[in-house]
């Protein structure tokens, strides 16, 4: 068997191609024509299978829509007429009903001499699994009983609804579509095959036109490789041929370019590898360097002519052939093909002997009988000092004392990228936490989202920025931020990351609210303190002063250095030759006291300092002690005054005593000089009283006065009755009736104060006159007050007189022949001022004096008591 096809197979690769073709086309037509009829038929009976199934499941749908009703009303004669519509269609066999239960309610057969139709009593189907059965040549077709409800029922057969609500089945015959479909199988299966047969013809004529140029074609192809370039003319052909010439052509033109594009690029290549800045050396088996290019001589520093031959050991220390081919061994294989590939990191050297780190790639030479290896060879120095200083930066940036985050502007939303150890160090957040977060994870409720949003403005527009936030550290802690973000450019000029350096400044914000906190206490005490202050920086420029000073001397000139301040202020001074220079002043600490004639008349305490441990201020201290001055000046007079005003009396009581004791007088005599010195010495007890109650009022400011609200009215009678005497001619003539009035006052201290003003009405009437006390309401600055007016008819006061009236110790009478201590009146003022209130006198010299005192009216809410004195 086997030799006859051998046989067959030498004739036929002897034949020429049309035979072969005309061969093989027969051969391939019948094969095809017995498979495409084998595929056919079965493709038409399983499309008659399937039809036949399709028209016997839609059947059963149909029915089983149609007798759902009927079934459900026991509507037995629509389901009969129904059965026999279904039995009378072609190929339908038989038709069973099956009511809920599985229970069969009726059943029709078809014959050849018709159906039958049977109501089978008490027989159950089986319940179906499937929507249809099928064998050879029946199908059976199963659907459930599908009642319209308001859910709705789906027509995929579910073998429980079956069950539930009944089915019907619907037997079908399909052996006439399978007959049908092989009769009209074998008619196209005829009428292809006379068509192929015709086909075969045409083709053997066909291809008996068509070899012929093809022949031709073939001999210019083969000469093709020996001669690019050549052109082959076809005279005639078919459209193929023809086509097939023009690209034999077009294939001879690129074969020509290619060649000569491939002369081009070896030239390029060449020129690559002169002008290449590493070394490239092609080197042998036995590692002797065999080709190289001008920068293996400019980087070895070996001429070319010698480095032709070198033993590549000589370049590349320790690098010989065996090396290589082990380094090669366990290299990288190029992509799509065998080839390997490795790199080493090793030490070269120059001509000189020098050792440099070089990054050499070696490589495979295959299909070259002379070269095994090239090598590439790059100068690493560069590299090497750049990652050295690299490395420096890095450690740099690593010992940082701030906090240094690297984010990357090309991402949303800018993770970082990089922290330093000094970033876990502030923040708490290790390395592995916040690498891939942006700064967000450090956002907390204090802080400032208008800053934040200053920063990403900051951060589109490209520029630096610099804010203090308040941040939290890992753990929950605040702390101040102080974020400078800078962004980082490439070539092209676009931002691809963010420098941020990060700064706890918490101990800072602290120290200056601290300082700030100090600096507005110290302002305060400055500008609130009543001594005067001016302070010059330490090239004497005057740099601030306080309001206290200001108020002192008045306006400073605008720009004023310490030399032209202190010959301003000598043109303030009552005496300028007194006050001593600031220069000379700061070499001691003696205060000076000076006296200002301007703004208004002062006497000020100076005190200079020069601060020579700070920054070198000037500090000039002013304290007004005119108050003082004159304090001490009335203490002076003040005593002087009381030792004369207790000397007199005293002067007249020993006077007196002295003489009765040394001499005998008559009874008249001596009754007249004993009236005398009970006079000079009631005069005595007065004065040391009234003293007694000044200094008591003085020391205790009010402390002991008992100021409630009481009526006026009552307080003035008890004053009025007290030093009323018609028998000595003293009556006070009261302007009835008296407006009832609410004071607020201590009323014996008033009632005191009351008496004094009458007392003086009546001594100083010595001629006699009328004495009158007027009671009125006012308003004294918005608020209502009560006006009591003592009025006389005495001898009056100048100007100059009622100008010192209240004075302590002054007497308008100096002729002593009024009695009084002068001070009286200084006592009634000090009761009136602590009742918020006043006392002043009007006067005219020989008519008379009006002497007012002010009270304050109670408030109709106050909560004191009214008392009334009897």
């Amino acid at each position: 068997m086997i030799n006859p096809l051998l046989a067959g197979g030498r004739w036929f690769a002897h034949r020429p191609l049309r035979t072969q073709i005309l061969a093989l086309t027969l051969v391939s037509a019948v094969v095809i024509i017995g498979m495409v009829g084998s595929i056919s038929l079965r493709s038409r009976l399983q499309q008659a299978e399937d039809e036949a199934v399709d028209w016997a499941v839609a059947l059963s749908v149909m029915a089983a829509r149609t007798a759902a009703a009927p079934m459900l009303e026991k509507d037995y004669t629509t389901l009969e007429l129904l059965i026999h519509d279904l039995i009378a269609l072609p190929g339908v066999k038989s038709v069973t009903l099956v009511q809920p239960g599985a229970e069969i309610a009726m059943e029709a057969r078809y014959h050849a001499e018709g159906s039958t139709t049977t109501y089978p009593i008490n027989k159950r189907a089986p319940v179906p699994t499937a929507a249809f059965q099928r064998d050879e040549t029946h199908v059976h077709a199963v659907s459930a009983l599908m009642y319209e409800t308001s859910t709705g029922k789906t027509a995929v057969f579910q073998p429980e609804l079956a069950s539930r609500y009944g089915w019907i089945e619907i037997e079908m015959s399909y052996s006439d579509r399978l007959a049908s479909a092989q009769r009209d199988w074998i008619t196209a299966s005829l009428i292809s095959g006379m068509l192929i047969m015709i086909l075969v013809w045409l083709m053997s004529v066909f291809l008996r036109r068509v070899f012929g140029p093809i022949s031709q074609l073939a001999r210019f192809a083969a000469n093709l490789t020996g001669r690019p370039g050549e052109v082959i003319r076809m005279r005639w052909g078919s459209l193929e041929v023809r086509e097939l010439g023009r690209s034999l052509n077009e294939a001879s033109r690129q074969l020509a370019e290619r060649i000569q594009a491939e002369q081009i690029r070896l030239s390029r290549l060449q020129g690559i590898l002169d002008t290449a800045a590493d070394a490239i050396l092609g080197i042998t088996a036995d590692g002797v360097i065999r080709s190289a290019n001008p920068a293996a001589e400019r980087i070895f520093g070996v001429p070319m002519q010698e480095l032709l031959g070198y033993q590549v050991e000589k370049l590349l220390k320790d690098t010989h052939a065996a090396e290589i081919a082990s380094s090669l061994e366990y290299g990288m294989l190029v992509s799509n093909s065998t080839t390997r590939i490795a790199k080493l990191e090793i030490n070269a050297y120059r001509h000189d002997g020098t050792e440099f780190p070089v990054e050499v790639m070696v490589g495979e030479v295959l299909n070259d009988q002379e070269l095994r290896y090239t090598c590439i060879v790059r100068d690493l120095s560069d590299t090497k000092l750049a990652e050295e200083y690299l490395a420096l930066y890095s450690r740099a940036v690593d010992c940082a004392i701030n906090g240094i985050a690297i984010s990357d502007a090309r991402r949303h939303p800018q993770p970082f990228v990089y922290v330093n150890p000094s970033f876990t160090r502030i923040t708490g957040y290790a390395p592995h936490e916040i690498l891939g977060r942006d700064g967000s994870i450090l956002e907390g409720p204090d802080t400032n989202r208008s800053d934040i949003d200053l920063l990403y403005r900051a951060q589109q527009n490209g520029s630096d920025f610099t804010v203090v936030l308040k941040n939290y550290r890992k753990g929950g802690a605040l702390f101040h931020n102080k974020l400078s973000v800078s962004p980082v450019r490439n070539a092209d000029g676009e931002i691809t990351h963010y420098i941020n350096i990060i700064e706890d400044v918490s101990g800072q914000i602290e120290v200056k609210q601290r300082l700030i906190e100090r600096t507005a206490r110290l302002n305060a005490t400055f500008d609130l303190s009543p001594d005067g202050f001016a302070v010059f920086d330490k090239e004497g420029d005057l740099v601030t002063s306080n309001p206290a000073f200001r108020a002192m001397v008045g306006d400073i000139p605008g720009w004023c250095s310490l030399k032209r301040f202190d010959s301003w202020f000598h043109t303030l001074c009552e005496d300028p030759d007194s006050c001593r220079p600031i220069e000379e002043a700061i070499k001691d600490r003696r205060k000076d006291i000076i006296a200002i004639a301007r703004p208004a008349p002062k006497i000020l305490e100076r005190e200079i300092r020069k601060n020579v441990g700070g920054s070198g201020e000037t500090i000039l201290y002013f304290r007004d002690v005119t108050h003082q001055v004159e304090v001490d000046r009335i203490k002076s007079e003040f005593l002087a005054t009381a030792a004369h005003e207790l000397r007199t009396p005293l002067a007249s009581i020993l006077g007196f005593t002295e003489l009765l004791l040394h001499r005998k007088y008559n009874e008249d005599r001596q009754k007249d000089m004993l009236a005398t010195v009970h006079r000079q010495g009631t005069l005595l007890q007065n004065l040391i009283q009234e003293l007694l109650d000044l200094s008591r009022i003085e020391a205790r400011q009010g402390k002991d006065f008992h100021i409630v609200a009481h009526r006026l009215a009552d307080i003035v009678r008890n004053a009025v009755g007290g030093i009323t005497n018609a028998d000595a001619g003293r009556v006070v003539q009261v302007q009835e009736p008296m407006e009832d009035l609410l004071v607020m006052a201590d009323a014996t201290k008033i009632e005191q104060a009351l008496t004094n003003l009458l007392s003086n009405a009546f001594k100083y009437s010595p001629n006699g006159g009328t004495v009158s006390l007027r009671v009125e309401s006012a308003e004294h600055e918005g608020e209502p007050v009560a006006l009591v007016h003592i009025s006389d008819q005495g001898i009056g006061m100048t100007p100059e007189q009622l100008s010192r009236v209240f004075e302590r110790f002054y007497r308008a009478d100096t002729s002593g022949n009024i009695p009084g201590t002068g001070l009286g009146l200084n006592l009634v003022r000090e009761i009136a001022q602590i009742h918020d209130g006043d006392v002043t006198l009007s006067s005219q010299f020989g008519v008379g004096t009006v002497a007012t005192l002010r009270l304050k009216l109670a408030s109709l809410t106050t909560e004191e008591p009214v008392t009334a004195n009897a």
